[in-house]
């Protein structure tokens, strides 16, 4: 039983690693998507001030994803719980909107397919 254990978390915290690992290299090819439209917004001169904010959000992005690939899945689980222990608050908050919106999109989805299998009859 003990080892079964080992093993069931052994393969969660590689599918951990796994999927933040490409959720990291994702946000930086988006940091570099944004960084581009920043220095053609720069260039027009009327997008100064919306450079700027690409900017941050560039930064933003980068360090996410750095932190994101450059971590494993057992430095991302501990990093939640330590998260979770010292923002119990937040982490619920943070429960709730995903529930929420994940509420949101079920029921769109339903809606959806709803008006498709009224089409078809």
């Amino acid at each position: 039983m003990k080892d079964s254990q080992g093993g069931l978390k052994a393969l969660l915290l590689n599918q951990i690693d796994t999927s933040s690992t490409e959720a990291g290299e994702r946000l930086l090819q988006s940091a570099a998507s944004l960084r581009r439209i920043a220095v053609e917004l720069r260039g027009d001169g009327l997008g100064r001030a919306v450079a700027g904010l690409a900017d941050r959000g560039v930064v933003n992005l980068e360090r996410v994803g750095t932190y994101l690939t450059d971590s494993n899945g057992n430095r991302l689980v501990t990093d939640a719980e330590r998260f979770g222990r010292e923002r119990p608050f937040a982490l619920a908050a943070s429960g709730l909107i995903l529930g929420i919106v994940g509420s949101r999109v079920i029921k769109a989805s339903a809606s959806r397919h709803r008006r498709d299998d009224e089409g078809r009859a």
